[in-house]
């Protein structure tokens, strides 16, 4: 009985830990007025990572309540959609570690999370901030027809068109969220490492 009092005391503890360090992150990102916003986006997922890594996903899920709770505290909208969406990322690839899953496979889903949490960023969040992405795209395309033009190769500008911008728009989203992925994959990784949790390495 003294041991299972122990092991939820220091679950508890854990968990009071990393979402401290969770909301540090957010408090200097607000306090630097979200320069370091794009650092964080790395680093986000670290906590989460390390804590269901060690007690899996159904522990977790108080610690990601805490976490997008204290994220509406300390951060703007899209700050706390970021870091809401991170905090998630980090518990599927904390529990994928826990369960012992293959670890190629996780690598592919986190890059795939990560994609798809970028593409709902950049739709989702242009129209609740008043954003308008379309006259954005309409002023790439007028940019990319002015520079091909300027360089003679007026006859490619009307490859430009606004269907294709769209897309190449799309395609650039997509693999900034995989890269982002990976290098979250990454980093996790290494720093679970330094602490010596257990994992396997990825099959080639």
């Amino acid at each position: 009985m003294e041991s299972g009092t122990n092991t939820y005391t220091q679950k508890i503890t854990y968990g009071a830990m990393v979402t401290a360090i969770f909301a540090l992150m957010l408090l200097i990102n607000r306090q630097t007025g979200n320069i370091m916003e794009e650092v964080f986006l790395y680093l986000f997922p670290v906590p989460m990572v390390a804590f269901s890594a060690r007690y899996g996903a159904r522990a977790s899920i108080p610690v990601l309540v805490s976490m997008a709770l204290i994220s509406f505290l300390f951060g703007a909208f899209t700050t706390i959609f970021y870091a809401v969406s991170s905090a998630f990322t980090g518990l599927v690839l904390g529990a994928r570690i826990y369960h012992k899953r293959d670890m190629t496979r996780t690598l592919i889903l986190v890059m795939a999370i990560s994609a798809a949490c970028n593409l709902l960023s950049t739709y989702v969040l242009a129209s609740f901030m008043g954003y308008d992405l379309n006259a954005d795209l309409t002023e790439m395309q007028t940019m990319m027809n002015t520079m091909m033009e300027q360089a003679g190769m007026g006859a490619a500008a009307s490859l430009f068109t606004p269907d294709y911008i769209r897309r190449l728009f799309l395609v650039s989203m997509t693999f900034m969220g995989l890269v982002q992925g990976f290098l979250v994959y990454q980093i996790s990784l290494l720093l679970l490492r330094r602490l010596r949790y257990p994992i396997e390495n990825p099959a080639p």
